[in-house]
């Protein structure tokens, strides 16, 4: 009889070197320290272990070998798209994992049904506690061979440079912040900026820039101020580290990938803080809370209606908590898979699909397009029942960029083409 599998030390103290205790369900470090204790999901037997060792063994030496390559943002001011080169083995996108396996919550088109009707609802549809369910898995993934990690972070790098050149992107609303960009986010833009236009005589000036300010971020008190204003705070401090983290974990130096790692704990952390404090915000600090049972049609046809523009702007920051959500989780198990070649499951947001409501310049376009279509407020990780029931068009950019990465580009591709012959007949 097989032995049993010995007790692996948590994440957070084997990252950190320390001695674990071992304690379940949280050993007791992590408990002194407040922070996730999460324990690595042991291996699954194969039936043949000769050719795990020998594929483990290729994807070892494979990782080791290359460097994760160098962020080109040098090109962003060109037409061209940038070069980022990551050079990724065959042997590591063979055996990628797949990241998340969701098998609890609703289903996307039980939830898309239950979504669609605004008026009826005593809260906005988006804020329902139903919208705010942590999908997890409960068994490990099986590996497969048409996750691809590096056009991923190519698109990453793409709304970035969005940001810089424009001010916004697919996961950070042009209306996010127009009453003033936090200080922290300030700080994070304009190093973007340097390290976007940056020569290599200046180079290592900027990245030693981006990692004091991302040590002195980390050292920072977390938000105390309550309601949609905490949220932001939330919001921006994450985003912040971020961008830090991006550009260090991605440069190709290793003293910064090494330093930039040590931050990843945190950045989920305050991932974590943000999904808690919207997660139970039900709007109590502004509008909604002089009258929230009466969201009527009505309502929303009035341009200078001060309660539809809150509404509208409550959408905004809430959409914009669950994207920013999926790219930093996304990032950070891309990256580890990379690295360790597995990823914990920590469960799979939902977002709004729904295309043209990210780009509604206006609480009227916006309402108008919520009324007469499905909103299509869905689980990120069960694109398959929509794929099949809807049209390519109807939903968003940035969902169909997501969705390549989780059912692989030919899959979205066939969908997209399908969707335009069917247009055409």
């Amino acid at each position: 009889m097989p032995a049993a599998p010995r007790q692996k030390a948590c994440i957070a103290c084997a990252d950190a070197k320390r001695k674990c205790n071992k304690q379940l369900p949280e050993c007791q470090r992590c408990l002194d320290r407040d922070v996730d204790c999460l324990y690595p999901q042991p291996k699954r037997r194969r039936t043949e272990p000769f050719a795990q060792t020998e594929e483990l063994h290729v994807l070892q030496n494979s990782t080791e070998a290359n460097d994760l390559g160098s962020l080109n943002f040098g090109a962003w001011g060109g037409s061209r798209a940038p070069d980022l080169d990551i050079p990724l083995p065959e042997e590591t996108i063979a055996n990628i994992p797949t990241l998340w396996a969701p098998v609890a919550g609703p289903s996307a088109q039980e939830f898309m049904l239950q979504s669609s009707n605004i008026s009826s609802t005593p809260c906005p549809w988006f804020l329902q506690d139903e919208t705010w369910v942590m999908q997890h898995s409960n068994q490990e993934p099986d590996c497969v061979d048409d996750v691809q990690l590096e056009p991923f972070i190519r698109a990453v790098e793409e709304m970035l440079q969005s940001w810089v050149r424009n001010g916004h992107n697919s996961f950070i609303h042009p209306r996010l912040f127009e009453k003033g960009m936090p200080t922290c986010l300030q700080d994070a833009f304009t190093t973007l900026a340097a390290y976007t236009d940056r020569t290599p005589a200046v180079k290592e000036i900027i990245l030693q820039i981006a990692e004091e300010r991302s040590i002195a971020l980390a050292r920072q008190s977390p938000p105390t101020a309550s309601g949609a204003q905490g949220i932001r705070a939330h919001l921006a401090r994450a985003q912040a580290l971020f961008v830090y983290e991006f550009i260090r974990l991605f440069d190709g130096s290793v003293r910064l990938r090494a330093s930039a790692e040590q931050q990843l704990p945190t950045l989920r952390r305050w991932v974590t803080q943000m999904w808690q404090a919207v997660k139970g915000y039900r709007g109590e600090d502004g509008l909604l809370a002089c009258n929230p049972l009466h969201w009527t049609a009505n309502e929303c046809d009035r341009e200078k209606d001060e309660a539809s523009l809150e509404l509208w702007k409550l959408w905004i920051l809430t959409e914009s908590v669950r994207r920013t959500h999926v790219i930093i989780d996304t990032i950070a198990n891309v990256y580890q898979t990379m690295t360790k070649g597995w990823t914990e499951c920590v469960g799979a947001v939902m977002f709004t699909a729904r295309c043209g409501l990210w780009q509604a310049e206006s609480a009227v376009k916006w309402s108008e397009l919520s009324r007469a279509k499905p909103t299509l407020l869905v689980p990120s990780l069960q694109p398959e029942p929509l794929i099949a029931q809807y049209a390519a068009e109807e939903f968003d950019d940035f969902v169909k960029m997501f969705w390549r990465f989780i059912v692989g580009t030919d899959k979205i591709q066939n969908w997209i083409d399908r969707s335009i012959k069917t247009n055409r007949t």
